[in-house]
């Protein structure tokens, strides 16, 4: 039996070594380096205690017994180093992590002094009887079921406790990996615990580094199959998780297979239904992004009522000049769009009425008289001028030539349509844009605009009132007009109506 369990022992020390140097191929990840570190731990554990069970005397089997202990201090501290990378936990956990290397230092010190203190082994022997071989009886001292044994077991505890807390929190792949981490970690730690309560078929032989070499073969399927080194750790999906930012990893067919909460409520997909699926197909709301020439687009969705604008960015992720996926990025820029909104609104806006300015009449106007000849409608457009106006201001000064300004915009609201354009021409000039009215209404229009500009009061002052009048140029659209002529004309109607005593509307065709 003892030729089978050196054998199973060095195969498992070499497996061990191989992981570890796997690992430390991808040492630029910690996740890859503590696990190198524990592979590097459980090999030493499996070549030093194959030793020792070859040596034949006491001395020889303390001296081995005593190097796998520096595979033995070390693996509790390597494997909680694993399990803090792999679940994401915060840095400042993992500032333990020195302290409690320094701790596993300071017991194989003592352990290597033992002949001076006797505090990790009491009278260690030989047992020869009922055994397949010597075995030593280490005969532990209070160094080691006081100090070695707890902080082990609760280093182990810890990580066999965010190991399974994590595991509602990932998706199906990453599943399948805490499984087997659980397994890996729960199987040996079992059998230890009982060679330490002294339950064992050999007794004072420890199984625990034949049944981690079954454990390695666990981790060993976690590698290569599951590539749980080569796939995005959890560490980085809980980073992403953190992001205000949805993040969409699809593989190089073009199925989901990773999206953040983010994302999750941004396309309102949940991430179980999404994972495994063709993109294309169960991401209706990226449709713009797939036809996007650029690989970039805005998305907007709908919800609750209001409009929410996100910016798509697909990006393909290229390894060794090949395609292995896409990374797709959604930014909110609701908020921006907004401001941009407002900004261009107020570029196209007077400050002091709310009406468009000059800048939107040579926008809009063009528009209207492309789209009234394109659909052969009718347009027509109102010149307006405060009679006067000087006066106001000259009178009840600035302040009220304001207000008046204001209340005549407020009364052109009133009197037209909400689909109509209401500009501000220049200092008291207005000028109303009506889409698919003919001169005869929009004549009407005006009649109805000199009325009720001719019942308010200059800057609302009751105590010297002054009654306002204006003056309206009206002209329609003629077949060939451009704005320009379209405005000539009007003008020129406002200026028949200004030479023929103002406070009165003229029409031209």
């Amino acid at each position: 039996m003892w030729e089978f369990t050196i054998i199973v022992l060095v195969l498992s020390g070499i497996w061990m070594l191989i992981l570890c140097v796997i690992a430390l191929e991808r040492r630029s990840s910690p996740l890859a380096l503590s696990f190198a570190a524990v592979t590097a731990c459980a090999a030493l554990w499996d070549f030093a205690f194959a030793a020792e069970i070859i040596n034949p005397s006491l001395e020889g089997k303390i001296f081995w017994a005593n190097v796998q202990f520096l595979g033995i201090t070390y693996l509790p501290v390597a494997w909680l180093a694993l399990t803090l990378h792999a679940t994401g936990q915060p840095r400042q956990a993992m500032r333990s992590l020195p302290v409690l290397t320094g701790v596993a230092a300071i017991i194989n010190l003592l352990i290597w002094s033992n002949p001076y203190h006797h505090l990790f082994r009491g009278t260690p022997t030989l047992l020869t009887n009922d055994v397949p071989f010597p075995v030593l009886a280490n005969d532990y001292g209070p160094l080691f079921y006081a100090v070695h044994v707890p902080i082990g077991y609760f280093l182990f505890a810890i990580s066999l406790f965010l190991l399974i807390t994590s595991y509602e929190k990932t998706t199906h792949l990453y599943r399948q990996q805490r499984i087997i981490l659980i397994f890996a970690l729960l199987a040996p730690l079992l059998t230890d615990l009982l060679y330490v309560a002294g339950i064992t078929p050999i007794p004072s032989f420890n199984f625990t580094p034949v049944v981690f070499s079954l454990s390695g073969l666990l981790i060993s399927w976690n590698i290569l199959h599951l590539r749980f080194l080569d796939i995005l750790p959890l560490a980085y999906e809980a980073a992403i998780n953190e992001m205000k930012t949805g993040v969409i990893v699809l593989n190089a067919v073009g199925r989901t297979v990773y999206l953040n909460p983010v994302a999750e409520n941004i396309l309102n997909v949940p991430r179980d239904q999404a994972i495994g699926q063709d993109a294309r197909k169960s991401l209706t709301p990226l449709q713009p992004l797939w036809k996007a020439k650029n690989n970039r687009a805005e998305i907007i969705i709908a919800r609750n009522g209001e409009e929410s604008i996100y910016q798509a960015h697909r990006t393909e992720m290229v390894k060794i000049r090949r395609t292995i996926g896409q990374i797709i990025t959604l930014h909110d820029v609701t908020e921006r769009a907004r401001l941009l909104q407002q900004v261009e609104e107020l570029s196209l806006t007077d400050a002091l009425t709310g009406a468009l300015n000059r800048r939107a009449l040579e926008q809009l106007g063009v528009q209207e008289i492309q789209r009234a000849r394109r659909y052969q409608h009718d347009l027509a457009l109102i010149l307006l001028d405060v009679d006067n106006f000087k006066s106001v201001n000259d009178t009840l000064g600035h302040q009220a030539g304001d207000k008046t300004l204001t209340a005549i915009m407020n009364t052109l609201r009133q009197q037209l349509r909400t689909n109509d354009f209401i500009f501000r021409f220049g200092g008291d000039e207005f000028i109303a844009l009506l889409p698919e009215i003919g001169l005869s209404d929009a004549l009407t229009a005006a009649q109805r605009i000199l009325k009720a500009v001719s019942s308010l009061v200059a800057g609302g002052n009751t105590a010297t009132p002054i009654r306002l009048s204006i003056s309206l140029g009206v002209a329609a659209l003629r077949p060939g007009d451009t704005l320009e002529e379209l405005l000539k004309r009007a003008d020129q109607a406002l200026y028949r109506a200004k030479e023929g005593g103002k406070n009165q509307v003229i029409a031209t065709s």
